[in-house]
C-alpha cells in the first residue's frame, strides 16, 4: 500500500515539474536582493549644527557659491565655486586662479600670485566659509570631545580628522566649538600640514563673529583669526569678510574653469 501511494506521488510530481518552462522556474527562484546605499551617519552635535545653519539637504541642493573676499577693509579677490564639483575660479586685477577638477592653474602665470602656493590657497577660504557643511564631506573621521569653556561659555566640541587619501593635506585636524543653545559654530581650531605633510600639534583659531542668511543658509559675514596659545586666543592675525554672497541652484558655466593657453599649473 505504501509503495502504490509513493509511485502515484512520484508520477504527479514528475509531471508537474516536467511541464514547467525554464522561464517559470526562473520566476519561482528567490528574487535578487538589492541593498540601498547606506546613509552617512553624523554625530548628533554635527547634525544639530547642520540644521542650525539651514540644513544639509538645502546645502546639497545648491550649485553655485560666490562672494567677495575681504581682509579687513581691503578687497582680496572674487571667489566662484561650483559646489557639486568644487571647481574654483578666483579673480582680481593681478591674477586668475582656477581649479578645473584636476589641476590648479594661474593666469597669466604662477608668478602673478604673490602667496606661497596657489594650490594651497585656491580652496582655503571656501572651506572656512562653508563650515559646518563641509564637515559632512566624505572621508572624515569624527570624535566627540568633552564640552569645553571658551570666553566664559560652555560649548559642545567635535574633532575632525581625515582619511589618508583625502585632499592635499590629510594630516590636517579641526576642532569645532558649537553653541549649546543655538548649535551654531563659534570657534574653529585648525592645524596646517600642507607644506610639511606631517601631523602638527600647534593650532590656529578662527572666531566666527557675525553671520548672514543667504538663500536659506546661515553663512559667515566676519571671521577673526588668531594664534591659539595655552588653550586660549593669542595674537590676532586679521579679520576676514565675506561680502556680496550668492548661493544659487543654477550651476556656473563649466567652461569658466578651463585653463587658458597662457596659464601655468601650480604644482604645490
Amino acid at each position: 500500500m505504501r509503495n502504490t501511494h509513493f509511485l502515484t506521488y512520484l508520477i504527479v510530481f514528475s509531471f508537474f515539474f516536467g511541464c514547467t518552462s525554464p522561464e517559470q522556474t526562473a520566476s519561482q527562484s528567490s528574487p535578487e536582493i538589492v541593498f540601498a546605499p547606506e546613509e552617512p551617519s553624523y554625530p548628533e552635535v554635527l547634525q544639530l549644527a547642520l540644521e542650525a545653519h539651514g540644513g544639509l539637504e538645502r546645502w546639497k541642493s545648491l550649485e553655485k557659491l560666490e562672494y567677495d573676499l575681504y581682509r579687513g577693509e581691503d578687497l582680496v579677490d572674487h571667489q566662484l565655486i561650483a559646489l557639486n564639483t568644487r571647481k574654483v575660479l578666483l579673480t582680481n586685477e593681478q591674477y586668475t586662479i582656477g581649479f578645473d577638477g584636476q589641476q590648479v592653474w594661474v593666469s597669466p602665470d604662477t608668478s602673478a600670485y604673490s602667496g606661497r602656493s596657489a594650490r594651497f590657497y585656491h580652496n582655503l577660504q571656501f572651506y572656512f566659509f562653508a563650515l559646518p557643511f563641509v564637515l559632512a564631506d566624505p572621508g572624515i573621521n569624527y570624535e566627540v570631545l568633552e564640552p569645553r569653556q571658551f570666553q566664559d561659555q560652555t560649548y559642545d566640541v567635535l574633532k575632525i580628522t581625515y582619511q589618508s587619501d583625502v585632499g592635499d593635506a590629510a594630516n590636517d585636524e579641526y576642532i569645532a566649538y558649537f553653541d549649546q543653545t543655538t548649535h551654531q559654530m563659534r570657534l574653529l581650531l585648525y592645524t596646517v600640514t600642507y607644506f610639511s605633510q606631517s601631523p602638527a600639534d600647534r593650532y590656529n583659531a578662527r572666531v566666527y563673529e557675525e553671520w548672514q542668511t543667504v538663500n536659506g543658509l546661515k553663512v559667515p559675514l566676519k571671521v577673526q583669526s588668531y594664534r591659539w596659545e595655552n588653550d586660549s586666543l593669542g595674537e590676532q592675525r586679521g579679520v576676514t569678510g565675506y561680502r556680496n554672497v550668492v548661493l544659487d541652484e543654477i550651476p556656473p558655466d563649466q567652461s569658466m574653469f578651463l585653463m587658458p593657453n597662457e596659464a601655468t599649473v601650480s604644482e604645490r
